[in-house]
């Protein structure tokens, strides 16, 4: 049984529009995509990025985020993107980044090879938004030595 999504209705606020969703997310970690598995983002999708959000948080430490290396920016859906993939070449991982928002509103990052076969991941709870630039940063990029 994987993680499902129900849009419930859009309701208006002033000039912003929200929408409501209920979503079963996918705790049981035999579930979800694995390390050592070829990834599979259409079960590990659950929610909508907001990609100007997305972009603000990565580029919120741009000094940072640029020392990965990053390009060949992919979603999956332009007008509704659930998955964003970017190729980076640290000094640690080289291959892609996929994010995903999962149904708690945190992030489910995995890092893969070229072909897709997962290397690292977060834990099934996910990480918070002030959190993704630095976890991934450890994944990629940090050396000891760059702490001051």
């Amino acid at each position: 049984m994987g993680s499902w999504v129900v849009k419930i209705n859009d309701k208006t606020f002033g000039r912003f529009i929200y929408s409501f969703y209920i979503c079963n997310v996918n705790q049981n970690r035999n579930e979800m995509n694995q390390i050592n598995e070829v990834i599979n983002y259409e079960k590990a999708r659950c929610r909508e990025i907001y990609m100007p959000d997305l972009m603000m948080i990565l580029k919120s430490q741009s000094y940072v985020w640029m020392s990965w290396g990053a390009d060949k920016f992919t979603v999956d859906n332009i007008k509704k993107p659930r998955m964003f993939r970017m190729y980076v070449r640290g000094n640690h991982h080289k291959g892609h980044v996929y994010i995903f928002l999962n149904g708690l509103d945190l992030f489910d990052v995995y890092l893969t090879n070229s072909k897709g076969v997962i290397k690292d991941r977060t834990d099934e709870q996910g990480i918070y938004n002030d959190q993704l630039v630095e976890w991934i940063d450890e994944k990629v990029e940090k050396l000891p030595n760059y702490v001051r």
